[in-house]
Protein backbone atom coordinates (compact mmCIF):
# COMPACT_ATOMS: atom_id res chain seq x y z
CA UNK A 1 0.00 0.00 0.00
CA UNK A 2 2.63 2.63 0.77
CA UNK A 3 4.60 1.43 -2.11
CA UNK A 4 1.78 2.80 -4.55
CA UNK A 5 0.75 5.80 -2.54
CA UNK A 6 4.29 7.02 -2.96
CA UNK A 7 4.14 5.94 -6.70
CA UNK A 8 1.31 7.94 -7.03
CA UNK A 9 3.20 10.48 -5.52
CA UNK A 10 5.93 10.70 -7.46
CA UNK A 11 3.89 11.13 -10.44
CA UNK A 12 1.89 13.80 -9.49
CA UNK A 13 4.89 15.48 -8.50
CA UNK A 14 6.43 15.06 -12.20
CA UNK A 15 7.48 18.26 -13.46
CA UNK A 16 4.62 19.45 -16.42
CA UNK A 17 6.27 18.36 -19.39
CA UNK A 18 6.87 15.20 -18.36
CA UNK A 19 3.76 14.43 -16.58
CA UNK A 20 1.81 15.63 -20.14
CA UNK A 21 4.34 13.10 -21.80
CA UNK A 22 3.18 10.14 -19.65
CA UNK A 23 -0.58 11.72 -20.07
CA UNK A 24 -0.21 11.19 -23.33
CA UNK A 25 1.27 7.88 -23.40
CA UNK A 26 -1.42 6.64 -21.20
CA UNK A 27 -4.21 7.83 -23.52
CA UNK A 28 -2.73 6.30 -26.30
CA UNK A 29 -2.60 3.07 -24.70
CA UNK A 30 -6.26 3.54 -23.67
CA UNK A 31 -7.18 4.24 -28.03
CA UNK A 32 -6.01 0.76 -28.67
CA UNK A 33 -6.25 -1.41 -25.87
CA UNK A 34 -10.16 -3.08 -25.87
CA UNK A 35 -10.65 -2.34 -22.43
CA UNK A 36 -14.10 -1.12 -20.62
CA UNK A 37 -13.33 2.18 -20.43
CA UNK A 38 -12.89 2.65 -24.77
CA UNK A 39 -16.46 0.75 -24.97
CA UNK A 40 -18.48 2.81 -22.97
CA UNK A 41 -16.92 5.88 -24.37
CA UNK A 42 -17.76 4.81 -27.56
CA UNK A 43 -21.44 3.87 -26.60
CA UNK A 44 -21.67 7.21 -24.75
CA UNK A 45 -20.54 9.30 -27.86
CA UNK A 46 -22.55 7.51 -30.34
CA UNK A 47 -25.78 8.10 -28.22
CA UNK A 48 -24.74 11.80 -27.40
CA UNK A 49 -23.70 12.78 -30.92
CA UNK A 50 -25.81 10.85 -33.87
CA UNK A 51 -25.76 13.61 -36.12
CA UNK A 52 -21.95 12.87 -36.52
CA UNK A 53 -20.37 10.94 -38.78
CA UNK A 54 -18.69 7.70 -37.68
CA UNK A 55 -15.73 8.93 -38.47
CA UNK A 56 -16.30 11.91 -36.39
CA UNK A 57 -17.53 9.86 -33.69
CA UNK A 58 -14.31 7.60 -33.20
CA UNK A 59 -12.18 10.53 -34.02
CA UNK A 60 -14.35 12.37 -30.22
CA UNK A 61 -13.79 8.77 -28.63
CA UNK A 62 -9.90 8.94 -29.92
CA UNK A 63 -9.76 12.54 -28.40
CA UNK A 64 -11.60 11.66 -25.01
CA UNK A 65 -8.98 8.95 -24.63
CA UNK A 66 -6.57 10.99 -25.13
CA UNK A 67 -7.61 13.49 -22.72
CA UNK A 68 -8.61 11.02 -19.91
CA UNK A 69 -5.21 9.66 -20.02
CA UNK A 70 -3.75 13.18 -19.52
CA UNK A 71 -6.47 14.19 -17.21
CA UNK A 72 -5.20 11.21 -14.89
CA UNK A 73 -2.15 12.67 -14.22
CA UNK A 74 -3.65 16.14 -13.99
CA UNK A 75 -5.59 15.32 -11.18
CA UNK A 76 -2.79 13.39 -9.28
CA UNK A 77 -0.97 16.31 -9.50
CA UNK A 78 -3.54 18.49 -8.28
CA UNK A 79 -3.80 16.32 -5.54
CA UNK A 80 0.18 16.74 -4.52
CA UNK A 81 1.77 20.00 -5.23
CA UNK A 82 1.47 23.20 -3.23
CA UNK A 83 -1.74 25.17 -3.45
CA UNK A 84 0.41 28.14 -5.03
CA UNK A 85 1.68 25.89 -7.89
CA UNK A 86 -2.03 24.38 -9.06
CA UNK A 87 -3.39 28.01 -8.95
CA UNK A 88 -0.61 29.26 -11.01
CA UNK A 89 -1.57 27.21 -14.00
CA UNK A 90 -5.56 29.40 -14.07
CA UNK A 91 -4.37 31.58 -17.23
CA UNK A 92 -8.45 32.93 -17.04
CA UNK A 93 -11.29 33.18 -15.24
CA UNK A 94 -15.29 33.81 -16.51
CA UNK A 95 -17.15 34.55 -13.36
CA UNK A 96 -20.11 37.17 -13.97
CA UNK A 97 -20.10 40.32 -11.74
CA UNK A 98 -21.56 39.83 -8.35
CA UNK A 99 -21.35 36.08 -8.56
CA UNK A 100 -19.48 34.45 -5.51
CA UNK A 101 -18.78 38.34 -4.44
CA UNK A 102 -20.83 37.50 -0.94
CA UNK A 103 -19.37 35.85 1.66
CA UNK A 104 -22.57 35.92 3.05
CA UNK A 105 -25.22 34.45 0.39
CA UNK A 106 -25.50 30.59 0.51
CA UNK A 107 -23.59 29.35 -2.67
CA UNK A 108 -24.09 26.17 -4.49
CA UNK A 109 -22.02 25.12 -7.16
CA UNK A 110 -22.79 22.18 -9.07
CA UNK A 111 -19.70 20.92 -10.82
CA UNK A 112 -20.35 18.35 -13.75
CA UNK A 113 -17.66 16.00 -14.42
CA UNK A 114 -15.56 18.19 -17.17
CA UNK A 115 -12.35 19.66 -17.22
CA UNK A 116 -10.11 19.36 -14.20
CA UNK A 117 -12.55 19.29 -11.17
CA UNK A 118 -10.28 18.62 -8.71
CA UNK A 119 -8.67 21.77 -9.41
CA UNK A 120 -11.48 24.00 -9.79
CA UNK A 121 -12.18 23.14 -5.89
CA UNK A 122 -8.35 24.54 -5.39
CA UNK A 123 -9.73 27.69 -7.30
CA UNK A 124 -13.18 28.02 -5.45
CA UNK A 125 -11.33 26.99 -1.88
CA UNK A 126 -9.07 30.69 -2.85
CA UNK A 127 -12.35 32.56 -2.23
CA UNK A 128 -13.96 30.86 1.15
CA UNK A 129 -14.02 26.88 2.17
CA UNK A 130 -16.36 24.94 0.64
CA UNK A 131 -18.65 21.71 2.05
CA UNK A 132 -18.70 18.51 -0.35
CA UNK A 133 -20.16 14.90 -0.37
CA UNK A 134 -17.65 12.45 -0.28
CA UNK A 135 -17.70 8.47 -0.74
CA UNK A 136 -14.74 6.48 -0.12
CA UNK A 137 -12.60 5.66 -3.50
CA UNK A 138 -12.88 1.80 -4.19
CA UNK A 139 -9.20 1.84 -3.83
CA UNK A 140 -9.06 2.16 -0.09
CA UNK A 141 -5.10 3.52 -0.22
CA UNK A 142 -6.18 6.19 -2.02
CA UNK A 143 -8.91 7.44 -0.33
CA UNK A 144 -6.98 9.46 2.16
CA UNK A 145 -4.60 11.14 -0.19
CA UNK A 146 -8.05 12.50 -1.87
CA UNK A 147 -9.49 13.26 1.13
CA UNK A 148 -6.55 15.22 2.98
CA UNK A 149 -6.24 16.92 -0.79
CA UNK A 150 -9.58 18.45 -0.83
CA UNK A 151 -9.84 19.09 2.85
CA UNK A 152 -7.29 21.73 2.50
CA UNK A 153 -7.99 25.42 2.93
CA UNK A 154 -10.50 24.91 5.25
CA UNK A 155 -12.67 22.53 3.31
CA UNK A 156 -15.13 20.05 4.85
CA UNK A 157 -15.94 16.77 3.16
CA UNK A 158 -19.03 14.28 4.46
CA UNK A 159 -20.54 11.14 3.56
CA UNK A 160 -22.80 10.58 0.91
CA UNK A 161 -25.61 9.57 3.74
CA UNK A 162 -28.54 11.03 4.84
CA UNK A 163 -26.61 12.90 7.67
CA UNK A 164 -23.96 14.49 4.63
CA UNK A 165 -26.91 15.99 3.03
CA UNK A 166 -28.17 17.15 6.49
CA UNK A 167 -24.99 18.61 7.08
CA UNK A 168 -25.12 20.62 3.18
CA UNK A 169 -28.72 21.92 4.06
CA UNK A 170 -27.26 23.21 7.44
CA UNK A 171 -23.95 24.81 6.13
CA UNK A 172 -25.86 26.36 2.97
CA UNK A 173 -28.34 27.61 5.49
CA UNK A 174 -25.85 29.54 7.40
CA UNK A 175 -24.70 31.15 4.17
CA UNK A 176 -21.39 29.39 3.25
CA UNK A 177 -21.09 27.48 0.03
CA UNK A 178 -21.73 23.81 -0.83
CA UNK A 179 -20.55 21.16 -3.89
CA UNK A 180 -22.27 18.61 -5.72
CA UNK A 181 -22.23 17.12 -8.52
CA UNK A 182 -25.28 17.19 -10.82
CA UNK A 183 -24.36 13.99 -13.91
CA UNK A 184 -24.24 11.13 -11.61
CA UNK A 185 -26.89 8.90 -11.90
CA UNK A 186 -29.50 8.91 -9.14
CA UNK A 187 -28.92 6.31 -5.83
CA UNK A 188 -33.25 6.50 -6.19
CA UNK A 189 -35.01 7.05 -9.17
CA UNK A 190 -34.51 10.57 -9.31
CA UNK A 191 -36.03 12.29 -12.27
CA UNK A 192 -35.48 11.88 -16.12
CA UNK A 193 -35.01 14.97 -18.01
CA UNK A 194 -33.21 15.94 -21.42
CA UNK A 195 -30.06 15.32 -21.87
CA UNK A 196 -28.30 15.43 -25.16
CA UNK A 197 -31.76 14.58 -26.58
CA UNK A 198 -31.53 11.57 -24.21
CA UNK A 199 -34.50 10.88 -21.28
CA UNK A 200 -31.75 10.61 -18.81
CA UNK A 201 -32.17 9.88 -14.58
CA UNK A 202 -31.15 13.12 -13.09
CA UNK A 203 -30.76 13.58 -9.41
CA UNK A 204 -33.07 15.68 -7.76
CA UNK A 205 -30.59 17.15 -4.89
CA UNK A 206 -29.35 20.26 -6.40
CA UNK A 207 -32.93 21.15 -6.33
CA UNK A 208 -34.23 20.21 -3.03
CA UNK A 209 -30.91 22.06 -1.52
CA UNK A 210 -31.35 25.14 -3.80
CA UNK A 211 -35.13 25.85 -2.82
CA UNK A 212 -34.50 24.57 1.01
CA UNK A 213 -31.81 27.16 1.54
CA UNK A 214 -32.46 29.75 -1.01
CA UNK A 215 -29.02 29.76 -2.32
CA UNK A 216 -27.72 30.73 -5.50
CA UNK A 217 -26.64 28.23 -7.93
CA UNK A 218 -23.75 27.94 -10.39
CA UNK A 219 -22.14 25.78 -12.70
CA UNK A 220 -18.43 25.65 -12.32
CA UNK A 221 -15.91 23.83 -14.48
CA UNK A 222 -11.67 24.27 -15.03
CA UNK A 223 -10.96 23.37 -18.60
CA UNK A 224 -7.83 22.95 -20.17
CA UNK A 225 -8.00 26.38 -22.95
CA UNK A 226 -4.35 27.22 -24.81
CA UNK A 227 -1.85 26.18 -22.50
CA UNK A 228 -3.30 26.79 -18.96
CA UNK A 229 -6.97 26.18 -17.19
CA UNK A 230 -9.86 28.57 -17.92
CA UNK A 231 -12.33 28.73 -14.96
CA UNK A 232 -15.56 28.75 -15.82
CA UNK A 233 -18.61 30.14 -13.89
CA UNK A 234 -22.18 30.14 -14.92
CA UNK A 235 -25.40 31.14 -12.85
CA UNK A 236 -28.45 29.32 -12.63
CA UNK A 237 -31.63 30.04 -11.80
CA UNK A 238 -32.58 30.13 -8.53
CA UNK A 239 -34.46 26.98 -7.48
CA UNK A 240 -38.03 28.81 -6.69
CA UNK A 241 -38.25 30.59 -10.10
CA UNK A 242 -39.05 26.95 -11.97
CA UNK A 243 -41.07 24.30 -10.94
CA UNK A 244 -38.48 20.92 -10.45
CA UNK A 245 -38.95 19.66 -13.47
CA UNK A 246 -38.21 22.51 -15.54
CA UNK A 247 -35.21 23.64 -13.65
CA UNK A 248 -33.32 20.09 -13.57
CA UNK A 249 -34.34 20.24 -17.54
CA UNK A 250 -32.96 23.65 -17.96
CA UNK A 251 -29.93 22.06 -15.45
CA UNK A 252 -29.21 19.64 -17.64
CA UNK A 253 -29.27 21.81 -20.79
CA UNK A 254 -26.77 24.39 -19.77
CA UNK A 255 -24.38 21.31 -18.44
CA UNK A 256 -24.75 20.17 -21.99
CA UNK A 257 -23.84 23.39 -23.51
CA UNK A 258 -20.80 23.71 -21.16
CA UNK A 259 -19.70 20.23 -22.32
CA UNK A 260 -20.58 20.64 -26.04
CA UNK A 261 -17.47 23.19 -25.77
CA UNK A 262 -15.55 21.11 -24.88
CA UNK A 263 -16.44 17.60 -25.23
CA UNK A 264 -13.42 15.91 -25.28
CA UNK A 265 -12.93 16.87 -21.72
CA UNK A 266 -16.12 15.33 -20.67
CA UNK A 267 -16.32 11.96 -18.61
CA UNK A 268 -18.23 9.86 -21.29
CA UNK A 269 -16.27 6.57 -19.51
CA UNK A 270 -19.09 7.18 -16.72
CA UNK A 271 -22.53 5.21 -17.80
CA UNK A 272 -24.69 8.75 -17.72
CA UNK A 273 -27.31 7.50 -19.86
CA UNK A 274 -27.91 3.65 -18.60
CA UNK A 275 -31.30 4.31 -17.17
CA UNK A 276 -34.56 4.55 -19.22
CA UNK A 277 -38.01 5.95 -18.58
CA UNK A 278 -39.63 2.13 -18.32
CA UNK A 279 -36.70 1.00 -16.38
CA UNK A 280 -35.21 -0.73 -18.87
CA UNK A 281 -31.01 -0.51 -18.98
CA UNK A 282 -29.71 0.92 -22.46
CA UNK A 283 -26.57 -0.97 -21.24
CA UNK A 284 -25.36 -3.73 -18.32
Amino acid sequence: MQLIQWFVRFLGRLPPNVRRGVGATLGSFLQFLPTKTRAMTHTNIQLAFPGLSRHAQNKLVNASLRELGWKSLELLSTWHRPLEQIRADIKAVECPDGVLDSHAEPTLILLPHLGNWELFGVWLSSIRPYTAMFRPLRAPQFTDVVKGARERDGNTLVPTTPAGIKTLLHDLKAGKQAIVLPDQSPTDRGVFTSFFGIETATTTLPYRLALATKAQVVLGAAVWDAGGYRILVRPLPRADELDQLAWLSHMNLEIERLVSDYPEQYQWEYRRFRKAPDGSLRYP
